[in-house]
């Protein structure tokens, strides 16, 4: 299962972001292989339809997942209907402790080295 946890920085090991659309990054875990992924939101500095951009963003990438703490409504509409499930955490800590809370099997096939964080992408601003 392809997962997105909001971020304040492109790895595991980030301090969890609660924010879902002004999120500065979204980390994609995979968890059937341990991997990890980060995408720079590009979309924060606008001010219209922020939450509708992320949810295209993610459903490119085929999130099947999003854990975050805050949505708006229109966002989680955009996610239910893109058949993303919706995890909300109101928790703090890292993104891995984000995915140990809401979603402890997806972290059985962890790569150790997954909090390194290989590739990080900016999404465009719209």
């Amino acid at each position: 299962m392809d997962i997105c946890i909001t971020a304040q920085g492109p790895d595991l090991m980030s301090r969890f972001e609660p924010h879902f659309a002004r999120a500065p990054y979204f980390v994609l875990y995979d968890s059937r292989t341990g991997s990890a992924d980060a995408i720079r939101n590009g979309y924060i500095v606008n001010d219209s339809k922020i939450g509708q951009n992320v949810v295209k963003l993610l459903s490119t990438h085929r999130i099947r997942a999003v854990i975050t703490g805050n949505v708006g409504q229109n966002a989680q509409n955009l996610l239910r209907s893109t058949k993303i499930s919706l995890h909300v955490w109101q928790g703090e800590g890292t993104v891995r402790e984000a995915i140990a809370a809401m979603m402890p099997d997806a972290l059985k096939r962890e790569n150790p080295r997954a909090g390194a964080g290989k590739r990080t992408k900016t999404a465009k601003r719209g």
